[in-house]
């Protein structure tokens, strides 16, 4: 192992101590009593202290906006519960985490108002109660809540068209610790695509701004097998208002769509030789350039399927997702060949773990869409501050290849200097990814649109719908954005066809999906494509059903991810493997050929497999060789069941594509 680099090489005596007693959490969610208060009487009525008898109980994460007679509340509501920290914490740092509140949040202990959080409903939020919590006897935690629209927050007024789920959203828990106590730690890897070997950038922020120095203790190893590639006890001297330490990772396996292989990284910090916290964060290695009209992945030129989702839309949850409905997005994503999505607002993290694990790329967004053109000075700040704890929270994962500052934004007064702004800003908090900007006027704005400002131009492709006047205008409009982009690459941002705004159906959503995915096929520019979307989805500006299902008819499948015949038919575009034929050589022998496709997608495939049923029933299986963009091959498959089928699977075991083709 090379020595580490770093700004003080002290070393000191690890101290082996269970993680649990570094940090413990205490999970809050669960029953929480609650009420609304459409005439604001709560603050007057002492609610702070306590709800009154009327409160109902609702299990948190919870919206009351998919509770009967509260579909389209906009306004204040509480939320209440009594949680004890046992009395061996006395002496702990002790922080209340939320993981999103929507919108406005003001949280009450014992009766106290301890903090609030506005204008950022769906990033996570911490609050210090250690001087204000009481151990071994019960506290009483209530926390108002406001969803009302608002001209002060993003998303904006109500010009977004998506739920506006009011409530605590997503998960609460205690955090208790030592003193230092860690903020974050983010870690950079900087890899050598030669040989594959890599340094790391360490940035470690502590919650007391006044420690200067502290002491480290760093583990990395492999998050399935555990094998341990780095470990190294560092003295670290405070830099700026972040503790910084160079690391070398040696050779690594580098994370990709098909191969995402993550790394844990684990660092404890000590006082006087004691630890008093510890955290653990995932990580990938992996390489995001863009060179000339070409996205490279890992020193590969690719060129994307996607697919979008909007989160919040099952009728049942809202924005209180439970993890069985990520994981079923996570894994459709698999299943229809993903490679890259965006979504239009912070998610919950457990989203971001899957798309991790299960290798999708993402641009992460903050909720500015299409109005207002011009932000103040203060909608600014609110975009700034929803950057810096999105970004805070979510820098470790290898998903994220981008940053996404703004969606359709449109009127006279946009200024473009506020992108290069906030675009300069989001560089300073991670100058590692791309910063992107969603334009829908890509065509008729050219070199002016706001989206040459990111560093990977989009265009939210609507040629035939809402732009245009016949979807076979599309060329003419590619001519107009050919005629300004120079070397660069687009990204096509979205896709689709919106019920009942416009008819035709599934049917139609077929005939448009394919037309314009064969015209972005064909242009090499093009680095990727999102199609829109992948569910119905919930919306308050909806034009179908109401109340709680009130939704906009632009998905592959319903609210309840029930399929149409459209989600076929795109897992078919977006599979990179086409089958060109198949011969019966005997009763048991079947010759496939088939080919990597060349355009959308393009992309090496490694250690995909065939699988197929033998003659006793069993699975059988053969690698296939590796195959370049438009490359060939020819298998046999032998010992065959007589009704000859069979698979093409990633190395995640995901059917890539099948034969015969079935739903």
């Amino acid at each position: 192992m090379k020595r580490t680099i770093c700004t003080c090489l002290l070393l000191f005596t690890i101290i082996s101590i269970p993680a649990q007693t570094l940090r413990n959490t205490i999970p809050l969610n669960g029953a929480w009593r609650f009420i609304v208060d459409s005439a604001k009487a709560g603050q007057n009525n002492n609610w702070s202290a306590g709800l009154p008898a009327n409160a109902t109980t609702v299990q948190v994460p919870h919206t009351w906006n998919v509770m009967k007679g509260l579909e389209d509340y906009s306004g204040l509501a509480w939320y209440e519960r009594s949680f004890t920290v046992p009395a061996q914490h006395r002496n702990k740092q002790i922080r209340l985490k939320f993981d999103a509140v929507y919108h406005d949040a003001v949280i009450y202990l014992n009766g106290i108002q301890l903090a609030t959080h506005t204008n950022a409903g769906y990033t996570s939020f911490y609050v210090d109660v250690t001087k204000s919590v009481k151990t071994g006897t019960p506290n009483k935690l209530v926390v108002s809540v406001s969803n009302a629209f608002s001209a002060s927050n993003l998303p904006y007024k109500q010009k977004f068209d998506w739920c506006n789920d009011g409530g605590i959203i997503r998960g609460v828990q205690l955090q208790l610790s030592g003193k230092p106590s860690i903020r974050y730690v983010h870690i950079t890897p900087d890899i050598n695509m030669a040989d594959s070997t890599a340094t790391a950038r360490l940035n470690l922020k502590l919650w007391e701004e006044d420690v200067e120095a502290v002491q480290a203790a760093v583990r990395i190893y492999e998050k399935r097998s555990k094998k341990n590639v780095f470990t190294q006890d560092l003295r670290l001297i405070k830099q700026g208002d972040a503790f910084t330490s160079y690391i070398d990772l040696g050779k690594v396996h580098l994370w990709h769509f098909n191969d995402p292989f993550l790394y844990q990284l684990q660092v404890s910090v000590s006082n006087n030789a004691q630890a008093t916290d510890q955290v653990t964060q995932t990580f990938g290695c992996r390489k995001i350039e863009l060179r000339g009209p070409q996205f490279f992945l890992n020193n590969e030129a690719v060129r994307l399927p996607g697919l979008e989702y909007m989160p919040s839309s099952h009728p049942d949850h809202g924005s209180a997702e439970p993890r069985w409905v990520m994981d079923s997005v996570a894994n459709m994503f698999k299943d229809l060949n993903v490679t890259i999505s965006r979504f239009h607002w912070q998610v919950d993290e457990y989203m971001l773990d899957q798309l991790d694990e299960k290798g999708v790329l993402l641009q992460a967004e903050i909720p500015w869409w299409q109005q207002p053109g011009r932000l103040s000075p203060e909608l600014e700040e609110v975009a700034r501050l929803q950057f810096r704890e999105m970004i805070e929270r979510d820098y470790n994962h290898p998903c994220i290849f981008a940053w996404g500052i703004s969606n359709e934004v449109h009127g006279n007064d946009r200024d473009p200097d506020q992108y290069r702004r906030l675009k300069q800003y989001v560089k300073t908090l991670d100058s590692s990814r791309l910063v992107n900007v969603v334009s829908n006027e890509t065509f008729r704005r050219k070199e002016n649109d706001e989206s040459f400002i990111g560093d990977l131009p989009t265009w939210n492709e609507y040629i035939g719908t809402w732009f245009g006047k016949k979807t076979e205008e599309l060329p003419a409009y590619f001519a107009e954005i050919e005629s300004c982009i120079g070397d660069r690459p687009l990204l096509i941002t979205e896709n689709g066809l919106c019920e009942p705004r416009f008819a035709g159906g599934d049917l139609r959503r077929i005939e448009d999906m394919t037309y314009h995915y064969n015209e972005w096929a064909r242009r090499k520019y093009i680095a990727g494509c999102i199609y829109f979307c992948l569910n119905d989805y919930r919306t308050h500006m909806g034009e179908d059903g109401s109340a709680n299902y009130k939704a906009r008819i632009h998905g592959i499948t319903d609210l309840y991810f029930k399929k149409k015949s459209s989600y076929h038919v795109f897992k078919q575009l977006a599979s990179p493997i086409v089958i060109t034929n198949t011969k019966k050589l005997n009763e048991t022998t079947v010759q496939v050929s088939l080919k990597n496709k060349d355009q959308l997608p393009s992309y090496t495939v490694r250690d995909f497999t065939i699988v197929w049923p033998g003659t006793e029933g069993q699975r059988l299986s053969q690698k296939l060789p590796t195959l370049k963009p438009g490359e060939s091959a020819t298998i046999t498959l032998a010992g065959m069941h007589a009704r000859a089928n069979f698979d093409i699977c990633t190395p995640a075991g995901y059917r890539v594509i099948s034969y015969p083709f079935v739903h």
